[in-house]
């Protein structure tokens, strides 16, 4: 049984109760393991940043978005406000019920949850949009993302991913739009945490176009 606590996320005009894990290291099993480390089970300080750059700055309305390492899901579950199609996926079965339960709670609904690993991707649908909050921080796993974006991108698609900084990420996406001569917006999102040697971060944002 997972402990768990509520979490208020709050901006103007927007409140959402997350349902989320109270103690993450409660669930490590395996450190060296990096299939077994809970990184799902953290609310980091990407994804707020990437929600709040949604709320504010993206419209989605008619669009399809397909979200990479959804976690808790909160970018994802922004981005149905904003009026997207929204399908999260995770390859933690746990995520996406935590997910689940926290559109549930915020009466959030129409969005699809798709337990997904990166390395067998079982998605076939191309997507409006592709969203990813500090999912390009191991370079092992960079080129599946690659992969993924190659066939589940529609023509005319978007990217938008958030990061606290990486220089893989920063390499990947830069070198993303040189190849595919995609126009690139740039923008960064303070965000402010409750711990207390890290109470605070600047989130990059990365909104390529095709």
């Amino acid at each position: 049984m997972i402990s768990t606590k509520e979490f208020q996320f709050c901006l103007p005009g927007l409140n959402l109760s997350l349902e989320i894990v109270a103690n993450t290291e409660d669930l490590i099993t395996d450190p060296e393991d990096d299939d077994q480390i809970p990184y799902w089970a953290e609310l980091w300080p990407a994804a707020r940043g990437l929600a709040q750059y949604i709320w504010e700055s993206v419209d989605f309305r008619g669009a399809t978005v397909l979200e990479l390492g959804a976690g808790l899901g909160l970018p994802g579950l922004v981005a149905v406000l904003k009026g997207g199609k929204v399908t999260l996926t995770d390859y933690q079965p746990e995520a996406l019920k935590f997910a689940a339960r926290s559109a549930s709670r915020n009466n959030i609904q129409g969005v699809d949850f798709v337990l997904a690993d990166w390395r067998d991707f079982p998605i076939i649908t191309r997507f409006d949009w592709i969203i990813g909050s500090d999912v390009l921080y191991n370079p092992k796993r960079v080129p599946f993302v690659a992969q993924i974006i190659e066939r589940n991108l529609a023509p005319q698609g978007q990217l938008l991913f958030a990061h606290p900084g990486r220089k893989v990420a920063y390499d990947f996406l830069r070198e993303l739009a040189r190849l595919k001569r995609m126009k690139e917006k740039q923008d960064i999102i303070p965000v402010a945490t409750d711990h207390p040697h890290f109470p605070f971060y600047e989130i990059d944002i990365h909104h390529l176009i095709c």
